[in-house]
């Protein structure tokens, strides 16, 4: 082979190398291509994603609409069953006069400062126990508003009337009993009287039906109309109004198991029991009797000024839820 073979031989070489270069634009070109095909993709995923942002975005509006309807009538439930209390009278009721209490709490002039919810409802409120029975606090509720504490418009205009400035109530719970108490802050002992006596059920004249719900006076609501309060009055209850001073104090109590106005049972003991809410009112009358240097006691001794007081909780009739 010449030299001149030899070199030929070698630019061939050289050629095979530059079209070897040469492909590679082509390898680049393909490459490329996949590329601009990627590329291609990218355009497109928008609108795939923008129709599953749909299709989640639907569905979460149908998720949602579903749980506002499901916590709608779970709301509509729990009104039902924790809301106002039921407009009802106890079966009996008797009224009740305290004895050395309504000289030294006579009026609310001498004993001014306003009830507070620490005196009524802590912890010495928190459990009463007597008679061998077991109340819990449940509910409680201090107000300027006395016409809220109760229904019917004689009741109303009896409190008004009495000057009321304050309402107290609480529901209570034991093992065989539920009760409510309320205490209102009046003017002095006769407006308490009045109050009380404006709650009795007229007795009806010989030949006379009992009065129709729409016409009877009324009575106090409980502060919750929450399980078990929301039967108050549809089973057989009882309550007493205690003339203390210037405080008229409502106990009423009924039988967890009751279901009928008729299922007539003596509730003398959880209504003794409950009485002992009024011990913040005994506890002011030891300390006014304090200040004044008195020596008056409470000897509980109780009269019947407005000739409602039975000699057993069954013998005023009252009307039943």
């Amino acid at each position: 082979m010449s030299p001149s073979e030899a070199s030929a031989s070698g630019s061939a070489g050289r050629r095979r190398k530059s079209s070897e270069s040469d492909e590679a634009p082509a390898t680049a070109g393909r490459t490329g291509g996949r590329r601009r095909a990627a590329g291609g993709r990218r355009k497109q995923q928008p609108k795939r994603f923008k129709g599953l942002i749909a299709v989640v975005v639907a569905l979460l509006v149908v998720a949602l609409a579903a749980l506002g309807a499901v916590l709608y009538m779970q709301g509509e439930d729990t009104g039902d069953s924790a809301g106002a209390a039921p407009q009802t009278r106890p079966a009996t009721y008797r009224v009740i006069d305290a004895g050395g209490m309504n000289d030294v709490l006579a009026t609310r002039e001498a004993d001014s400062r306003p009830l507070n919810e620490g005196e009524l409802f802590g912890e010495r409120s928190a459990e009463i126990s007597s008679q061998d029975i077991d109340f819990t606090l449940r509910d409680s509720e201090l107000t300027e508003d006395c016409a809220a504490a109760v229904w019917g418009q004689d009741i109303e205009q009896a409190l008004a009337a009495a000057d009321c400035t304050q309402a107290a109530r609480a529901t209570y719970v034991a093992d065989d009993y539920f009760g409510v108490v309320a205490v209102f802050n009046l003017a002095d002992v006769g407006s308490s009287r009045d109050v009380a006596t404006a709650m009795a059920e007229p007795e009806p004249a010989p030949g006379e039906e009992s009065p129709a719900p729409e016409d009877l006076p009324g009575f106090v609501l409980a502060p919750s109309g929450a399980e078990p309060f929301d039967r108050m009055g549809s089973g057989y209850s009882s309550s007493d109004a205690i003339i203390s001073g210037h405080y008229l104090v409502v106990v009423w109590v009924q039988p967890t198991e009751s279901e009928s106005v008729d299922d007539r049972v003596s509730l003398s003991s959880p209504l003794v029991a409950l009485s002992n809410f009024r011990d913040p009112l005994y506890r002011r009358m030891v300390q006014l009797e304090a200040e004044l240097g008195g020596t008056g006691e409470d000897t509980g001794t109780e009269t019947d000024p407005v000739g409602t007081a039975p000699e057993s909780d069954a013998a005023v009739p009252g009307a039943g839820g």
